[in-house]
């Protein structure tokens, strides 16, 4: 078990991109690395951010899906992602059905989560604070299991 440390969180005004909050075990054990930042601050509607993660190169399993947990700086009105997702208050859960050798392979996911606040100014102000994870997984074909 690894030692959980209270992550800190520097807010530092005008950036709102590159935001790592991660600390001990987040469900995910250490098979996933994950980030999220604003890429386009208003498209008529919403504020686009990416989320991009890493399966590390060092566990071996596959990975039949991961559910990722993104929480943002204020309560959205609502949020789509290319994968299902559902919102609750200022929290997104996007669920991505895959089926991945996360076998020692370093695999790389990008996708892309459209975020609404209850009004433009809002909506232009989100920040991602924290982004979790849970990794399903299946045992591969060697019958290892991580």
């Amino acid at each position: 078990m690894v030692k959980y440390e209270k992550p800190v969180l520097d807010v530092v005004a005008g950036f709102s991109e590159n935001v790592y909050m991660a600390s001990g075990n987040n469900g995910g054990g250490d098979c996933w690395v994950a980030s999220g930042s604003s890429v386009q601050n208003w498209d008529g509607s919403s504020n686009v951010f990416e989320i991009r993660a890493t399966h590390s190169n060092q566990v071996e399993h596959i990975s039949t899906g991961v559910t990722y947990v993104i929480t943002f700086s204020a309560p959205l009105t609502d949020a789509r992602s290319e994968f299902p997702c559902r919102v609750s208050g200022n929290t997104v859960v996007v669920t991505r059905e895959l089926h991945a050798n996360g076998y020692k392979s370093g695999d790389n996911v990008t996708f892309k989560v459209w975020a609404k606040g209850a009004d433009e100014a809002t909506t232009k102000a989100l920040a991602i604070t924290g982004i979790s994870w849970s990794c399903q997984h299946a045992t591969n074909v060697q019958g290892k299991y991580d």
